[in-house]
């Protein structure tokens, strides 16, 4: 009579646990970005050598390599990373069709702002990359897909004025294009202040209250009659959405 094979009461377990070759590639991709991302931020793209990240990562350098091929591949990598994040937070206000045009134009700053407070690296990183980063780097496919990204963003956005000049809420003689470039460049230029090191930083604290001021300022030059009372100001009802900053963009993942 044969006996019965012992097996460990956690044998089980640990097959089903152990990581497949794909798992582990990814653990091992993940890790190496995750340092990478820590030692670009902290001392920019020459500062950083492929070996900190390595150490960091607890891989080999042969394993950044043959995840990457060079540090150039492994930078775009955390730039395709960024774009990624990023994409969802305005992804979710120019998708979401329940949202009316006017509020889009106000929810895509907040959405700006929400992301900058979340991933203040990734923001840095995509609006105002380290200067020492190679322009061959900016010539990746990634590199370009950071460039087609924001234009694709402002010609979105110059898509909704457009529809807002069309439904009257916004004056006619507005350019769309141009507008959402101010826009645009508007939001990117206020949040970078807050990353200033010298005496021009503006404090955190205070950057709703300048994005309020200022889109507050915009919108009395942009809004058409039927956004004004008899005596020329804008109507309370969007007086107070612009006065409040919503920062609770809602998206999926």
């Amino acid at each position: 009579m044969n006996k019965p094979i012992a097996i460990e009461p956690d044998f089980a377990q640990a097959l089903s646990e152990r990581k497949t070759p794909q798992r582990r590639n990814r653990v091992t991709r993940d890790a190496i970005i995750d340092a990478a991302e820590r030692l670009f931020i902290d001392k920019g793209y020459h500062g950083t050598r492929v070996s900190e990240v390595a150490r960091m990562a607890d891989v080999s350098i042969g394993s950044i390599y043959v995840h990457f091929e060079n540090k150039e591949g492994l930078y775009a990598a955390l730039m395709e990373r960024a774009l990624s994040i990023e994409a969802r937070y305005f992804d979710a206000i120019f998708e979401d069709e329940t949202i009316a045009d006017l509020e889009k134009i106000i929810a895509l700053g907040e959405a700006y702002l929400q992301f900058f407070r979340d991933h203040p690296a990734y923001f840095r990183m995509l609006m105002i990359p380290h200067e020492d980063v190679p322009e061959a780097t900016h010539e990746t496919v990634i590199g370009r897909q950071v460039v087609e990204r924001g234009s694709r963003q402002r010609q979105q956005l110059a898509q909704v004025i457009a529809s807002s000049i069309e439904q009257g809420v916004l004056r006619d003689d507005i350019d769309p294009d141009r507008a959402a470039y101010f826009w645009w460049a508007a939001w990117n230029g206020v949040i970078s202040l807050t990353l200033r090191r010298d005496q021009l930083v503006l404090d955190p604290a205070e950057l709703e209250n300048v994005v309020i001021e200022g889109r507050r300022m915009i919108a009395q030059g942009m809004a058409a009659a039927a956004m004004r009372t008899s005596d020329g100001s804008i109507l309370p009802e969007i007086l107070e959405r612009l006065n409040r900053i919503d920062t609770e963009i809602s998206f999926d993942g």
